[in-house]
């Protein structure tokens, strides 16, 4: 979370809040005019650009400072339940300053009676047909993905190695298929930055050819690299997952992935700003005043634009227009997702206050938690064995690790399909074994375990 966070806030600051903003492009999401350079305005955006470039440089670093405090909260858990919180937090206040000005922006022309000017014409001969996606580079980079996800297939099947570390859990098979699916949404995000709107900076219709074919060529290597970062990834997990089976290794590799994909990422966006630094000089530029068409300067919404995709005011890539109509349901599914992720959170963070309990019954042993998670019967169960918790060597495939609660499918001592419901902190377990699987359990306390386990033996 402090690696992918710190970096991107810094990214938006610095794209944001520019230092010299008679040589930017655009102010806060509005383009930049020669109406803005004249002497009262120009003293007048000064300091709009100044207020809110000092708000921006307070929220940066009031994030950096929380960012590093966080790293000491206590609890695994409750760890990560603030740290989700607070990247959602961050992301959306450190833009408050930035859309404040958008809108002041926007009052500005209106007080100068610049309104929209209409259609603009251009020189824009062969500027439909400017592409840059290397596509035998990208399709290659799928097919070398499915040929991996087929390997771990075969690995889980058994067919390929002798490890039985995984066998029936198919985890080689979901830890890369979770990787390798990026790739497939890639794919068609690729094809839309590839035939997005092109943009009519000039007059000249050279300079708006090369300014595209730049700008398109700039994200399609990002893509592809993108894309081949994801095969060389999962190749590394299936290796660790066979070979060494730990899950903080798996935590130390993710880390090294997301620094790589951040370095690249400022790569891009400093590539991207020369690029617009390089065409955008006075003498070329050709504004079309579609800025109330930008909600704060952030999001796109113009029911006349056909085009689905179209470069992002700020930050880097491209954004959706969301007044089309696959647009609105991107935009749908997204507020569904973060309404998911938010209402996960409260489920996790429920799950880590409530107790596990063991209800036994004449007939079944039953684990329950918020739900009843497993249910036993008891004429099923052909032996009970107790023992100490630092003896397992588990291995999560699906479930819930916490300080206080464990449960889900494990592969435990090598046998893989293991049902664990424990409390970690108790180190001790009772293993149950019925004729179909094995479940590993505990109560809350090693009293209640005892007593427990004196009861189903």
């Amino acid at each position: 979370m402090f690696i992918c966070l710190v970096p991107s806030v810094i990214l938006l600051y610095v794209m944001m809040y520019p230092k010299n903003w008679q040589k930017k492009q655009r102010i806060f999401g509005v383009n930049n005019r020669p109406e803005f350079k004249i002497d009262k305005s120009a003293k007048f955006i000064d300091i709009i650009v100044n207020t809110h470039k000092k708000q921006g440089t307070a929220i940066l670093i009031g994030i950096l400072v929380i960012s590093t405090l966080l790293l000491f909260v206590p609890g695994l858990t409750i760890k990560m339940i603030v740290w989700t919180v607070f990247v959602y937090i961050s992301l959306v206040v450190i833009c408050i300053p930035y859309a404040l000005g958008n809108s002041e922006l926007k009052k500005y022309k209106k007080c100068l009676g610049i309104i929209n000017e209409g259609v603009l014409y251009a020189d824009l001969k062969n500027i439909s047909n400017i592409h840059a996606l290397n596509k035998p580079l990208l399709f290659g980079a799928n097919i070398v993905g499915l040929l991996i996800i087929v390997l771990a297939v075969l690995i889980d099947l058994g067919l390929l190695l002798p490890l039985k570390v995984f066998e029936g859990a198919f985890v080689c098979t979901a830890l890369v298929a979770s990787i390798i699916a990026t790739n497939f949404i890639i794919l068609p995000i690729a094809f839309m930055i590839d035939n997005s709107r092109n943009e009519v900076i000039s007059e000249n219709s050279d300079i708006n050819a090369n300014y595209n074919r730049s700008r398109k060529k700039i994200f399609s290597d990002y893509m592809i690299f993108f894309s081949w970062l994801n095969n060389i990834f999962a190749l590394i997990v299936l290796a660790c997952a066979l070979f060494l089976n730990a899950e903080i290794l798996l935590v130390l590799l993710l880390g090294v992935y997301i620094l790589v994909m951040i370095m690249v990422t400022f790569i891009y966006a400093f590539k991207k700003l020369a690029i617009d630094k390089k065409y955008y000089k006075e003498e070329t530029n050709f504004v079309e005043d579609d800025d109330d068409h930008w909600i704060l300067g952030i999001f796109y919404y113009n029911p006349n634009d056909r085009k689905l995709n179209v470069d992002k005011r700020v930050g880097v890539g491209m954004t959706i227009n969301m007044a089309h109509p696959v647009g609105k349901i991107i935009t749908g599914f997204g507020v569904l997702t973060i309404v998911f992720s938010i209402l996960a959170l409260i489920w996790i963070g429920m799950m880590s206050v409530t107790p596990i309990d063991i209800i036994e019954t004449d007939d079944y042993v039953i684990c329950h938690q918020l739900w009843d998670e497993y249910k036993i019967a008891k004429n099923e169960i052909t032996s009970v064995e107790y023992g100490d918790l630092s003896d397992l060597k588990a291995t999560r495939t699906a479930g819930t690790g916490m300080d206080t609660v464990a449960s889900g499918v494990f592969t435990v001592n090598g046998k893989a399909g293991c049902r664990l419901y424990l409390n970690p902190q108790v180190g001790k377990y009772i293993k149950i074994e019925t004729k179909t699987r094995t479940y590993y359990i505990s109560e809350n306390t090693s009293e209640e375990t005892d007593a427990l386990y004196e009861s189903l033996k």
